[in-house]
């Protein structure tokens, strides 16, 4: 009887009566990594006082630059510009220059260094662009999402001196500087601090409210 049923156990196993020809094709496991969420780029974004002292390439930046130029700017006249220094260049000292002391003693370590302008003149009409800051604003914003996307983090200064930034690079009349942004990888064991930002009650209101 115990062996009849052993036979009978035989002859019912998939191992026993199947060859791998047999087995299902079962395809590999494919890990998606999803990118994140504007709110979690805007949360993980930080401005930090330290870099690590490595060298950055334009394929590094690239993402953010493009970011940057596709961002919405008043009569697409897009007033942003950019001037783009890599650590080990003769520019990356130069642009260096012009921070402030208290800046330019961690901004040495960046991988990278960008100068910032706003043109000031609308395109289509020659007009003054009132709304250029905030183009400007919003696609360095965009630009600094995608640096903290690819692992990067930056830093934004508007400590420097303007006169000597605008010499260096003998801009014309309708080019303002705007700030320096230092971009580079953070060192080993950074601590990222806590933000502290205002509750939405205090930046958000409705027609009617006291707006403080």
């Amino acid at each position: 009887m115990a062996a009849c049923a052993s036979s009978l156990l035989k002859k019912a196993s998939p191992q026993a009566t199947s060859s791998a020809e047999d087995q299902p094709n079962i395809p590999p496991i494919t890990v998606v990594l999803w990118p994140m969420s504007i709110l979690e780029l805007a949360s993980k974004r930080h401005s930090p006082r330290a870099f690590n002292g490595t060298g950055l390439t334009w394929n590094d930046l690239a993402d953010g630059f493009e970011a940057a130029r596709l961002s919405s700017s008043s009569y697409n006249n897009q007033p942003w510009r950019f001037v783009v220094a890599l650590r080990g260049e003769t520019g990356f000292d130069a642009l260096l220059e012009t921070a402030v002391d208290a800046n330019r003693k961690w901004m040495k370590d960046a991988g990278a260094i960008v100068g910032v302008m706003a043109s000031n003149v609308l395109e289509k009409t020659g007009e003054t662009d009132h709304a250029a800051l905030l183009g400007v604003g919003m696609a360095v914003a965009a630009m600094e999402l995608s640096f903290t996307e690819k692992g990067l983090a930056s830093m934004q200064v508007g400590g420097f001196d303007r006169g000597a930034f605008k010499t260096l690079l003998q801009l014309p009349s309708h080019l303002v500087p705007v700030s320096l942004l230092a971009v580079g990888r953070l060192p080993e064991g950074h601590v990222t601090s806590e933000k502290t930002r205002k509750n939405l009650r205090d930046i958000a209101f409705r027609v009617g409210d006291n707006i403080i």
